[in-house]
C-alpha cells in the first residue's frame, strides 16, 4: 500500500488555534473602525458647511456687504440638506466667523 500522507489531528489543532488568535487581535480594529469612520464624515459635514458659507461670503462681498449668513437653510447645499451628524445631531455653526462643529463630545470630532 502507499503511505497517505496529509495533517495530522494536532496541525489541524494548531492552525485553528493560531486563527483563533489572530481572529481575537483583528475583531476589536475592525470595531472601532466604526467610530473612526463616524469621525471623518461628521468632519467632512463641517467642511462642507464651512465652504457652503464661504461662497455665501463671497458672494455677500462682491454684492458689497461682506458678512456670514445669520443661519444655514437647506438651499445652501447641493441635497438641499444641511449635513449633519452621523453620530446624531446637527453640526452647529458660527454667523460671526463661519465656523462649524459637530455637537458629538468625541475627541476624535474635533475639527483639527
Amino acid at each position: 500500500m502507499k503511505k497517505q500522507s496529509g495533517f495530522t489531528l494536532i496541525e489541524l489543532i494548531m492552525v485553528i488555534v493560531i486563527l483563533g488568535i489572530l481572529a481575537a487581535i483583528a475583531v476589536p480594529q475592525f470595531v472601532d473602525l466604526s467610530d473612526t469612520a463616524q469621525a471623518s464624515q461628521c468632519k467632512s459635514n463641517q467642511s462642507s458647511v464651512e465652504a457652503a458659507v464661504s461662497i455665501i461670503y463671497a458672494q455677500n462681498a462682491a454684492a458689497g456687504s461682506a458678512s456670514f449668513p445669520t443661519a444655514l437653510a437647506d438651499s445652501m447645499f447641493r441635497n438641499n440638506s444641511v449635513p449633519t451628524c452621523p453620530s446624531g445631531g446637527n453640526i452647529s455653526y458660527s454667523s460671526t466667523d463661519g465656523a462649524a462643529s459637530c455637537p458629538n463630545s468625541l475627541a476624535a470630532h474635533s475639527r483639527f
